[in-house]
C-alpha cells in the first residue's frame, strides 16, 4: 500500500506539478486552501505527510498547521511547509507551530523528495 500525501497549495500549476511528481510512489490528494484541506481530512483521508503552502486565500497554511497540531486525530502527521516566504521569522513561527521542515520556493524536487522520505521514515519509527 502506498503512503499517502496531502498537498495544499492555492497555485494550480504547483499542485499539478507536485501531484504528478509524487503520484508515482504515493497516493496523493490535493487541496487549494486550508479549508478544503480540512474537508479532505474530515472526509476520511488520513495522510502520512502534508505538504503545505503558507499564503493561500480564505484559510492560510499557518492556520491549518495550528489546527492540525491542536487536533487529537491529526496532530502526529508531519507537515512540511513549502513556501515562497523566505523570512527567517516566518520559518521560526512555522517550526514552533509544529512543522517538521520548511522549504523555500523555488526548490529542487529531488531535495524535497529526500526530505519527505526522511520525515516519513522518522515518523514511521515512532509509530
Amino acid at each position: 500500500m502506498k503512503q499517502q500525501l496531502l498537498i495544499v497549495d492555492d497555485n494550480d500549476m504547483m499542485r499539478s506539478f507536485l501531484s504528478h511528481y509524487f503520484s508515482k510512489h504515493y497516493d496523493v490528494q490535493t487541496a487549494n486552501n486550508g479549508q478544503t484541506a480540512w474537508s479532505v481530512l474530515d472526509g476520511g483521508f488520513f495522510p502520512d505527510l502534508v505538504l503545505l503552502d503558507l499564503n493561500m486565500p480564505e484559510y492560510d497554511g499557518l492556520a491549518l498547521l495550528k489546527q492540525l497540531k491542536n487536533s487529537v486525530l491529526f496532530h502526529d502527521i508531519p507537515v512540511i511547509v513549502l513556501s515562497s516566504v523566505s523570512k527567517s521569522q516566518e520559518k521560526i513561527k512555522c517550526l514552533h507551530a509544529g512543522a517538521v521542515d520548511y522549504i523555500t520556493k523555488p526548490f529542487n524536487p529531488q531535495e524535497l523528495e529526500a526530505r519527505l522520505q526522511y520525515h516519513l521514515r522518522v515518523n514511521n519509527v515512532k509509530a
